[in-house]
């Protein structure tokens, strides 16, 4: 028990944000769990974004809630990976306040799509929409900054943007098109606007200093640990 307390204590130190996201998701997992479970009805009674309450009854609320549902176990297990892994690079990269911003807007972002844009009648709940904010983000970041990122680093994130924008676009019968792409798109110009001249953490990047490298070029190589798998999805 110890040890999964100090890597919690470890995480939250290097990851505030994320922790904490984390923990939201996780805190209105269990609340739809005992709350009348994984059902559409529980769903929207818990506060899922059904289109035509937030235009009928000015339910405006359900733009932010419906970020931290998840329809069933393995939707909130993969979005928590995502957010784990990639959500604690992003911050690590951005800074806390900007990533926070990040976050939050890319998620409001596509549940405003949502609301517009698709069936008044189907709800939509997830994280995705801000995950795909995320992804957006580090998506440009390999174009604008790529000398933050090694050559391995620019492939897994291009990588798994591409995987997950043909997944989005061939199995549109199960998931958001409109919120995924309406995050995704949020999460460009959001990181285009706020991105800083320097990764916001030390711990995160190293200058090269070998005389038999580029001393002078201005090379950061970002440590992609965190991005192992290129087959990461989002619901």
């Amino acid at each position: 028990m110890q040890p999964i307390l100090q890597s919690m204590k470890l995480y939250f130190k290097k990851s505030p944000v994320t922790f904490v996201l984390l923990a939201l998701n996780t805190l209105m997992f269990f609340v739809v769990l005992f709350n009348g479970g994984f059902t559409t009805e529980s769903l929207i009674n818990n506060g899922g974004l059904l289109p035509k309450y937030v235009s009928d009854n000015n339910e405006y609320y359900r733009l932010l809630v419906s970020m931290f549902l998840h329809s069933g176990f393995f939707h909130f297990l993969m979005n928590s990976y995502f957010l784990f892994y990639l959500g604690s690079f992003t911050e690590k990269l951005l800074g806390s306040t900007r990533y926070a911003i990040l976050y939050m807007i890319s998620g409001l972002g596509a549940s405003v799509a949502v609301w517009l844009f698709s069936d008044p009648e189907i709800v939509t709940i997830g994280a995705s929409g801000a995950l795909y904010g995320i992804m957006g983000g580090l998506l440009i970041l390999t174009f604008l900054k790529a000398n933050w990122f090694s050559p391995y680093g620019i492939r897994s994130i291009r990588t798994i943007s591409i995987i997950n924008i043909v997944f989005t676009l061939t199995l549109s019968d199960f998931v958001s098109v409109q919120g995924h792409l309406g995050g995704l798109v949020f999460g460009i110009i959001l990181t285009y606007l706020l991105i800083p001249d320097l990764p916001n953490s030390r711990q995160t990047y190293q200058m090269h200093t070998n005389p038999h490298q580029q001393t002078h070029s201005g090379k950061i190589i970002i440590d992609m640990d965190d991005v192992t798998d290129d087959d990461i999805y989002t619901n």
